[in-house]
């Protein structure tokens, strides 16, 4: 007798993989604040925060993996809040050549 295949094909969610991409844009935005200086380095921190409360907004908890600490509005009011203040403060604060 011939094995039986499963009907359904399993979807395995992508565990962490979407708090590793944020985690690397922080990563990125920390070498441009060491390369390009600090206004670039808080722009690039403002809109990967920015991302982060897109993606919590829209993706499901199974998906959003650690990036789902809260409930969806609070988890997203903070992070926008958070992207708004880095990139404030990248326009406001003063940079010394």
């Amino acid at each position: 007798m011939a094995p039986v295949a499963d009907p359904v094909e399993r979807v395995r969610p992508p565990g962490n993989a979407v708090l590793a991409a944020l985690v690397a844009g922080v990563g990125l935005a920390l070498a441009l604040t060491w390369i390009a200086g600090p206004t670039a380095g808080c722009v690039v921190l403002g809109v990967d925060l920015a991302t982060a409360a897109v993606l919590r907004l829209v993706l499901p908890v199974r998906v959003a993996g650690a990036l789902a600490v809260r409930s969806r509005p609070v988890d997203v009011l903070v992070l926008l809040v958070l992207a708004v203040a880095c990139t404030s403060l990248a326009w406001v604060l003063p940079v010394e050549p």
